[in-house]
Parts: structure tokens; sequence; C-alpha cells
């Protein structure tokens, strides 16, 4: 069953579905006179004051939806990504991150335009909205919703479990056993109060969490800044195939380089997927090209700030070639710059940022699941992805890892037609200021005025 899983993952996360994410990037990174980059500028407007309605706040939504979009793969994942594509691969995560960004925001643009009271009174958001109410396919929206409830399960649960406990067994000899007992109760602690609690504790933590550990990275990489020219240098040399030996280029390099580096952008800030619409569908107050900027700052902590300070602490220290891949070596780069205080510093961090994606998952997998049964069972949801992120921290997840690979799959075959169909209407629907010129102001002095910046006013939209 294994091999045939398997060979069922290979297929779906083929080449096809690869150009189809970059495809589908692309497309959104253009459309709108390159509408989700110009929403920058709404970071220099006065902020509108907008009716609360419920839910969280567009900051606990965004520090939720980066939660669950961090976890362990900005650290043990770019470390397998450098052993299995060398330096090379970091250049093409960054690639995969900004059309990714241009994803996020088609998502969170069309999750907030399509979001409605379902016939029960509950609120239908994110992805299932648009699939719904937008392409009018209930059964897409089904489909992906069932997707996204087993994917909160494994890729957001059990496998990050899993990587918490093996990390505290190797650093501290903590028994798996213990480590899921209270990955457990830590999880059912937050996430049985509901939206506004799981909505406080990612705000409180998220951002400290990541502070403390690009501190820590960028200490490492401080203490081996001497050679950070020769890291940029192998990623770019890396990236299109150039050989330090006799500076001739290979087109295998550049393909396993590229290939490695997009799979592994694509798995860290899951653009595409569908999931940030979901963790954003019940922000309160905010408009849509808000919620789209408030993800594409998510893409950019996630790769380009995170994933870089990980990449560079470890080839700047030059462990890529010591044999170890994943935690193991990040924690090697980390024991060079910091000593044995990486061994107390660098485990917690991990097991939290474990932790923190299993709480962010649980809100998306929750929506989801309310989506497929009316609202009803949430309780019993939260408690039984309480018990599997216990089980998940003691068993082995060979086959959970393939089957949460394939949900995701699954979430984005039904997610990227939407955003090709529905995103060219959308994003002409939006003010004129996210598409480069202000529809608040017709005069170009109250303009800059207010806004801080010169808008082309065309007039109200």
């Amino acid at each position: 069953m294994y091999h045939l899983l398997s060979e069922l993952n290979r297929i779906v996360w083929g080449n096809g579905l690869l150009f189809l994410l970059l495809g589908t990037g692309v497309f959104c990174l253009f459309s709108g006179n390159f509408a989700a980059l110009r929403s920058f500028r709404l970071l220099a407007c006065k902020r509108e004051k907008r009716k609360k309605t419920g839910g969280m706040s567009a900051f606990a939504a965004s520090t939720t939806s980066l939660a669950a979009a961090m976890g362990t793969g900005n650290i043990a994942g770019v470390a397998t990504a450098l052993t299995l594509g060398g330096a090379g691969a970091i250049f093409w995560m960054w690639a995969a991150a900004l059309v990714g960004m241009a994803l996020i925001y088609a998502e969170n643009v069309l999750g907030c335009r399509y979001r409605r009271n379902g016939a029960n009174g509950n609120p239908v958001c994110g992805a299932m909205a648009y699939l719904r109410y937008g392409l009018e396919s209930p059964k897409l929206a089904a489909a992906f919703a069932v997707c996204c409830t087993a994917a909160s399960f494994g890729m957001g649960n059990m496998t990050q479990a899993n990587a918490m406990a093996q990390t505290l067994d190797a650093a501290f000899s903590l028994p798996p056993v213990v480590s899921g007992i209270a990955a457990a109760l830590l999880t059912g602690a937050v996430i049985l109060g509901g939206a506004k609690r799981i909505g406080k504790f990612t705000q409180a933590v998220i951002p400290l969490l990541s502070i403390a550990y690009l501190l820590a990275a960028g200490f490492v990489i401080w203490q081996f800044r001497g050679n950070l020219g020769e890291a940029f240098s192998s990623i770019f040399d890396g990236a299109f195939g150039i050989s330090a030996a006799g500076g001739g280029i290979s087109g295998a390099a550049v393909q396993h380089a590229l290939s490695v580096g997009l799979r592994r952008g694509v798995f860290s800030n899951e653009a595409g997927l569908g999931s940030s619409s979901v963790l954003h569908g019940e922000a309160n107050g905010e408009s849509p090209e808000k919620l789209g900027l408030w993800g594409m700052c998510e893409v950019f902590v996630d790769t380009f700030v995170c994933c870089t300070a990980t990449a560079l602490a470890v080839l700047c220290t030059g462990v890529l070639d010591s044999g170890a891949d994943g935690g193991v070596l990040v924690l090697e780069a980390f024991r060079l710059g910091m000593g044995t205080a990486a061994d107390v510093l660098l485990p917690p961090m991990i097991a939290l940022f474990a932790l923190c994606t299993l709480i962010g998952w649980s809100y998306c997998g929750s929506s989801a699941f309310g989506y497929l049964t009316g609202g009803k069972y949430i309780r019993s949801y939260r408690l039984l992805f309480c018990l599997a992120a216990g089980i998940g921290a003691v068993m082995r997840l060979e086959t959970v890892w393939v089957l949460a690979d394939i949900a995701n799959a699954g979430m984005a075959y039904c997610n990227l037609p939407a955003l090709l169909l529905l995103y060219p209407s959308a994003v002409r629907a939006l003010p004129e200021k996210a598409r480069g010129g202000c529809s608040m102001h017709t005069d170009s002095r109250a303009c800059a005025s207010e806004c801080g910046t010169p808008h082309s006013v065309r007039g109200r939209a």
C-alpha cells in the first residue's frame, strides 16, 4: 500500500502540477497591472475605519496563517533543499516565493470577495467560498474541504508533532511519548478556546519566536560574515549551473536545483494550496486588497527572511558537505557559531515552531470540517486533532507523509483553476488604489496629504 501511495504521490506532484502552480502565479502577478505588488502602496495610506464583523483581527489571522506555514520547514526543510539541490536551490525558492506572493494575494482577494453566510448562518469563507459562489461548484468546494481536513491531520499535525518529538529526544533524551502528551495538552489548551484564543496565542508567540530565531541565525552569520560573499556566489552559480571548475555551465545541475528549489519553496509558503484564504476568511473589517497584502507579507517573512537566514547560516559555516541533513545540519551550523548554547536554544525553537503549525492548521482544518458538517461537531474535530498530535509523536510517519502530500495536491488542483478563472474579474473590481491609483480622493493634493504618497488620482471607482 505504501509503494502504491508513493507512486500516486509522484504522479500528482509531477511537473504538471509544478508548472500549473508557477504558471498561475505568473498569471496572477501580471494581472491587473501588477495589482499584487502595487498593493504595497496601501502601507502608506491612512487606515480606513471599518466595521468589525467578528472573528479574528487581520493581524491575528496573519500570524495564524504564518504559524501554519512556518513550522519546521523553515529550518529542517531548507537544510534538506540544500543537501538535495545544492546552494542553487535557494535562488529558486526565492523565485517560488515571488510568484507565491501573487498566488496568496489572489486567494485572499477572492476569499474576501466571495465570503458569505451559509444557509445555517455559519460563515463560508476562503477557497470554499469562491469555489462554491464564484465558480458555482459546491462539489469542488466540498472536495477542497475534504482535502484540507485531511491535510490538517497530516502535514499540519502528525508530521509536526513527530518532528517536535524527535528533536527533543535527540537534544534532551526526552521520550517521544512525553512529547506527544505535552503536544496534545498544549494544543488542546489553545484550540479548544476557539478562534480568539488561537489568534491571541499566535499574536503573542509567532513574532517573538521568529525574532528570536532570526537573532540566533544572524549571530551565526555574523560570526562567519567573511564567507557571505562566497555564500551568495554559490547560490547564484548553483542556480544557473555554473561549475566551479572551469566555469562551465551544466544544464542538468540547473534542472535539478530548479526542481528542488521550486518544490521546497511551494511547501514552505503553501502558496496556491488555498490554506491562506481559509485562515484569512474571517478576518474582521478588512478590504480584499488589505487581506491580500497581509498574505504577501507572510510569504515574504516565511521565505525571503526566515528561509534565507537558515540557508546563509548553513552556507557561511561550511557544514553543507558534512553529510548531515535536516535539523541536524542546521544544529551543526549553529554549534559552530554559538557553541554549546545552540543545543539549548535551537531544539526548543524547532519544537515551538512545530507547535505553532499545529495550532495554525487546526483552525484551517476546523473551518474546512465545519463547511462539510454545517458547523457541527467542531469541538469533536478539535479533540480528535489533539489526539492525533499525541499519536503522531510516537509513530513512524512514512505513510502519513505520503497521504499528506496527496491531500495537499488535491487542494492545489481544486484551487488553481478557480484563481485562473475568477481572479481577472476580481482584480478589476478592486479600488484604483490597489492597482496603482487612488479611489479615496479626486484631488491629487488631498491624496498626497492624507495618503502620504503620490497616487495617480482617477476618481472614485
